[in-house]
């Protein structure tokens, strides 16, 4: 049993005692240190704010432009007016961010950027018009968009809730890494500051998490939840060839390999107690059966002499290869394959692999974010609003469940490899242009 919560206080405190109260019972099938998964998305999205620091100026200019344009239809109107002028190509429209989600302030930026001449122009005709965004904001925001969009990626696919999540974490947050580090060591002062914002966070969480091992005692001991690295070896693509990779590129070869020892030896640990739990539940059935052969064939067995009883001893004696160690040593599937499916692979190969795949059944079960569950309950606020707000309940509930149900008509449910230009956050408030200017235009 996990539980994804995004770093609040009071999640903390709440996964504390509820593990405390789950470890007091000891159950053999509770593993307290896998219990608390933090939210990959909202360690990005802390990530992302620090490091887009220097940017505050262009967000704050842009948020206050587009509240500006949209107030006003005349205004909206003006400002088209001068795009057309300019031969810009007006698109659907401008998008209004959400401060708390850095997501949405990338698409406001990245949808604003289009029309940065006309914001220049439209200055020009407007006293009243002061957030004009400078250029210099621009060039900065040209600068560290690919980086951005690579975290928009990230969050975007990591937070599906139609495909497991965990496996997929270390490849896509390898590419992050490798980025961060590379703005880090650049030599534009605004890159390098924000790369070494967004390391520090990034390494605060995922490179180790320190905690205290005595409350009344200073010293500290690092305790990693290796749940994202666990999916990642069950996933038959990336095994531990990914794990091994990924570690090398984050941590340096030589802290990588001291990593990727200690997660072998967590794997192995892990094996070896569920193949015990295996073998404990087939006992009782597996000694029925026996006694039952043994009687059958306790006739038929007299004749053979004690010399090949001797022999077959000394032949059986090398060591047997472990389930997980074949799962391991098999060749990995294509990663290339744009039919692989991964629950569809467990369920074919559960019988080559029975306790590894009781593994892979508990662990790619693990969502590596709480957007699922907190979009679910955005959707009430959305449909019960100050304007409407006398709705029975048993209509809020159908008016829910019937969204939820045309949109996973239309979702896919193999793990989408880009963002589309569908995927707009439910955060973001997008602005429609009129359409009579779009289609003239």
């Amino acid at each position: 049993m996990t539980m994804t919560m995004d770093n609040a206080a009071a999640n903390d405190s709440a996964a504390k005692k509820l593990m405390d109260k789950f470890t007091a019972r000891k159950s053999a099938k509770f593993i307290s240190k896998y219990f608390h998964v933090r939210c990959c998305a909202h360690i990005v999205n802390l990530i992302v704010n620090d490091g887009m620091e220097p940017l505050q100026p262009l967000i704050g200019n842009l948020r206050e432009t587009v509240k500006y344009l949209k107030k006003s239809p005349s205004r909206m109107s003006n400002f088209l007016s001068d795009c057309k002028s300019l031969n810009i190509k007006v698109g659907k429209g401008l998008c209004l961010d959400v401060a708390t989600r850095w997501s949405s302030t990338y698409r406001m930026i990245d949808a604003c950027t289009l029309y940065k001449e006309a914001f220049h122009e439209y200055a020009q005709s407007d006293p009243n018009y002061e957030w004009q965004p400078d250029d210099e904001d621009f060039v900065l925001y040209g600068r560290i968009q690919p980086i951005l969009k690579s975290f928009a990626e990230v969050t975007t696919i990591l937070s599906g809730s139609t495909y497991p999540t965990t496996n997929i974490f270390y490849p896509y947050i390898m590419n992050v890494k490798i980025a961060i580090v590379e703005h880090a060591m650049s030599g534009d002062d605004n890159l390098k500051m924000m790369g070494e914002a967004m390391l520090d966070k990034f390494d605060k969480y995922w490179d180790s998490t320190v905690v205290p091992e005595n409350k009344n005692r200073k010293d500290k001991k690092r305790v990693k939840n290796n749940v994202m690295v666990i999916a990642t070896i069950l996933d038959p693509r990336f095994k531990m060839k990914l794990v091994d990779y990924c570690f090398k590129k984050m941590y340096g070869k030589e802290k990588g390999s001291s990593e990727m020892e200690d997660i072998k030896t967590e794997f192995f640990d892990l094996y070896a107690t569920y193949e015990m739990e295996n073998r404990q539940h087939e006992a009782p059935n597996t000694n029925e059966q026996s006694s039952i052969s043994s009687r059958q064939a306790s006739t038929s067995m007299t004749t053979l002499s004690s010399g090949f009883q001797s022999f077959l001893e000394e032949t059986n004696s090398g060591p047997c290869k472990s389930e997980l160690t074949s799962y391991l040593e098999d060749k990995t599937h294509p990663i290339n394959d744009p039919n692989f499916t991964l629950l569809d692979w467990w369920r074919l190969n559960a019988h080559r692999y029975p306790i590894v795949a009781k593994m892979a059944k508990k662990f790619l079960t693990i969502p590596a974010t709480s957007v699922s569950s907190e979009s679910t309950f955005s959707t009430g606020g959305r449909v019960l609003d100050d304007y409407r707000s006398s709705l029975l309940p048993s209509m809020v509930e159908a008016l829910v469940c019937a969204s939820s149900f045309i949109k996973g008509s239309k979702e896919n449910h193999i793990r989408p490899t880009t963002i589309v230009e569908d995927d707009i956050d439910d955060d973001v408030e997008f602005i429609p242009f009129p359409e009579s200017i779009v289609e003239s235009n």
